[in-house]
């Protein structure tokens, strides 16, 4: 029966569930060493475990998220060449009636899809893909 050097040891410490219990099996056939002696080498090793983890807050999907701004941006859109743009995925009466109201084509300002808006101003827009929201007055 060997013993297990301390790098190893405190490795072992720094990780959890599976990954650790895959690292405990392959040090107890190098080392011959037994789990339960691994277990408690681990916890009874001194030095830094793994560090305290707190738990996120929940997401809510009806709350919006604070760091967004809500004041009206001055800024326009990007616009885009709206004749290069493919729209015409639903072929629904609804979809044609909003088609029609399609004057500019804009890309989102947070992750870059393009979007097909009327060019009423002021506007709320919110993208599909990624849920930002942006309100242009010009």
């Amino acid at each position: 029966m060997s013993v297990i050097p301390e790098h190893e040891i405190n490795a072992l410490k720094a990780m959890e569930g599976y990954e650790q219990m895959l690292e405990i099996d392959r040090l107890s056939k190098a080392y011959q060493v037994d789990e339960t002696s691994i277990r408690a080498a681990i916890s009874s090793a001194p030095g830094q475990g793994p560090p305290p983890s707190t738990p996120a807050p929940p997401w809510v999907p009806s709350q919006k998220n604070q760091s967004q701004p809500s004041a009206p941006s001055k800024v326009g859109p990007t616009l885009l060449n709206r004749e290069q743009l493919r729209y015409e995925y639903d072929p629904s009466r609804e979809a044609a009636q909003r088609r029609e109201q399609i004057n500019q084509a804009i890309s989102c300002s947070a992750c870059g899809v393009a979007l097909g808006i009327p060019d009423v101003r002021p506007i709320k827009v919110t993208c599909p893909a990624c849920l930002f929201e942006k309100t242009y007055t010009e």
